[in-house]
């Protein structure tokens, strides 16, 4: 219980930082502006392709019996920049009045999965009780 109050609390902190200043702005970005995806969720989404590439290739090739692991690095590059560019071109369709709302939402995304990375990294760094 006490976790799940501080992370939510962390959360709360990290929106008020990063997302009121948006609302106080008082401005829409510009009409040109199109909505991308965040830096953070492409590193995430990169890792987590990554991953499931290279355990892919190193299960097929026990299965073939042939080393083809220097193929991780080119189908992972691959992958990652097709999965990227068709999440940017799904949100380049975004409506122009709705732009604002998607980009608060991606910020408020990239807040909450910070805050579980942080309470991770704090929770590693905790000292272990001895028995």
């Amino acid at each position: 219980m006490k976790k799940i109050f501080a992370i939510s609390l962390f959360v709360v902190v990290i929106a008020a930082v990063l997302v009121v200043p948006v609302f106080a702005q008082g401005e829409n970005p510009p009409p040109t502006s199109q909505v991308q995806l965040p830096l953070e969720i492409q590193a995430i989404v990169a890792a987590g392709i990554g991953f499931l590439v290279t355990a892919g290739l190193k299960s097929l090739s026990v299965l073939l019996k042939k080393d083809i692991s220097g193929w991780a690095s080119v189908v992972t590059g691959g992958l990652v920049t097709s999965t990227v560019y068709f999440l940017n071109a799904i949100l380049s369709t975004v409506p122009d009045a709705a732009q604002p709302s998607v980009a608060i939402g991606l910020t408020l995304l990239v807040s909450i999965l910070s805050a579980f990375g942080v309470a991770a990294t704090i929770k590693k760094f905790q000292p272990i009780a001895a028995n």
